[in-house]
């Protein structure tokens, strides 16, 4: 078990100049730079536009559900009464 002072896990990374270093330094640099960019885009707070769409959408479905059913019912009255 490792005491306080000790790091644990620790990768060690070369400081020199290869081709190998910088790529895969650029590899976790686009990592983290997508991470952050896609947390960015999560927690941006949504338009009161985009909110009201959505609203529209969804009474605009259940409305055209209910009109729906009703002329199903009215079909169906008017089925057993002939």
């Amino acid at each position: 078990m490792a005491t306080q002072g000790e790091r644990q896990d620790y990768l060690w990374r070369p400081n020199d100049e290869s081709s190998t270093t910088r790529m895969r330094y650029e590899l976790e640099a686009d990592h983290w730079y997508r991470a952050f960019k896609s947390a960015e885009r999560k927690h941006r707070p949504t338009s009161l536009k985009s909110d009201l769409a959505v609203i529209g959408l969804i009474f605009s479905l259940v409305g055209s559900l209910l009109v729906l059913v009703i002329a199903l019912i009215i079909e169906f009255v008017k089925w057993v009464r002939s």
